[in-house]
């Protein structure tokens, strides 16, 4: 079973944005881990930014980040679609085919969060991060 998330990139201001949607939306940062409390290897002044974060409030659902130290996000691409994979052959998969034409901007990769993650572009310019969850 595959489930559609999207996932927005705020370069800089995520936990800020986050406390805005909550009380915009009446919602509920279900989960949120900081540089801090993962293996990235990131600068002191990085550490605090969020590396990953859930929202969910009614049905509206989403995951977000401050996006990587050293990236720069413009209006258009600061979002992108997760799909949380229940298989992982299935990830691996779908993997191969989307980065057909398009750019691998991480390989398989394991998370702190104890998942599986690549991420990439494909050819039309959509980002795609592809998360397996170890359990």
């Amino acid at each position: 079973m595959k489930k559609l998330i999207p996932y927005i990139t705020i370069h800089g201001h995520c936990e800020n944005a986050l406390k805005f949607y909550k009380n915009c939306f009446d919602g509920e940062i279900s989960f949120q881990q900081k540089y801090s409390d993962t293996n990235y290897d990131v600068s002191a002044d990085f550490k605090d930014k969020i590396a990953h974060a859930e929202f969910r409030a009614d049905q509206i659902h989403f995951f977000a980040s401050d996006g990587f130290e050293g990236q720069k996000t413009n209006l258009g691409d600061n979002v992108a679609f997760s799909i949380n994979f229940s298989e992982q052959s299935e990830q691996k998969a779908t993997f191969d085919k989307l980065k057909v034409g398009g750019k691998v901007t991480m390989d398989f990769s394991e998370t702190s969060a104890n998942s599986t993650l690549a991420t990439l572009v494909d050819t039309y310019g959509i980002h795609w991060y592809l998360n397996y969850e170890n359990v």
